[in-house]
């Protein structure tokens, strides 16, 4: 065998233990479910354990920052309810994407949406609906007032954090769906389309010439 057989022959397997990734379709769906599990499942143990670290561990530290007295993991939940003594959260559209961390504020929002008969000690629960007709109110109900005035800015870091943990899981999400990034072949393509481009503009800067001959 020749060098360049043996240099192609090299390129070729490395090619193929690089982008021989499984089913990227379950593996994008278990990345999402348990952060770093669809890469486990692609044998990219290495990316399995920095995505598992961190995107756990921000999500997981800031639930706690915003834990206390008003319960678990306050800063994550669903609400749904525009108007008088509700609120729009918005910042769950994000923090979904941790997947199973933040799934208990969907169960506990499809159990009790006015958050008045929470589940797990109000573990991700929705604030309590407060209107100016509730009766018996008192500091210790659980409204999105009384949360935050208990938790000061450990709501809003915690918030933060857990917001940036979902957003992060897209990208893990993304890299377990494509595969990573083939440079070579990348470059390769680059250049076949600019040769393809040269090729077109000398056809028709000669079919240009010819015409004007004629």
């Amino acid at each position: 065998m020749t060098k360049k057989e043996t240099l192609n022959s090299s390129e070729k397997k490395k090619t193929d233990t690089t982008l021989q990734l499984k089913d990227p379709h379950i593996a994008a769906c278990l990345a999402w479910l348990i952060p770093g599990l669809g890469h486990l499942y692609q044998e990219r143990k290495a990316k399995a354990i920095v995505y598992a670290l961190c995107i756990w561990g921000l999500f997981l530290f800031g639930a706690l920052l915003a834990s206390g007295k008003c319960g678990p993991a306050r800063c994550v939940y669903v609400s749904m309810r525009p108007g008088m003594g509700g609120e729009m959260r918005y910042y769950y559209f994000a923090q979904v994407w941790a997947g199973a961390p933040a799934l208990p504020a969907l169960l506990q929002y499809w159990h009790d949406p006015t958050g008045t008969d929470p589940l797990w000690n109000g573990c991700m629960a929705p604030p309590m609906k407060v209107t100016s007709n509730v009766r018996g109110y008192s500091e210790n109900d659980n409204s999105i007032d009384n949360i935050r005035k208990k938790l000061g800015r450990r709501f809003e870091i915690g918030t933060l954090m857990t917001t940036m943990a979902g957003l992060l899981n897209i990208f893990a999400i993304f890299d377990a769906l494509y595969g990573p990034v083939d440079e070579e072949n990348e470059e390769r393509t680059r250049q076949q389309k600019l040769e393809e481009k040269r090729r077109r503009r000398r056809e028709r800067m000669k079919n240009q010439g010819e015409a004007t001959e004629v």
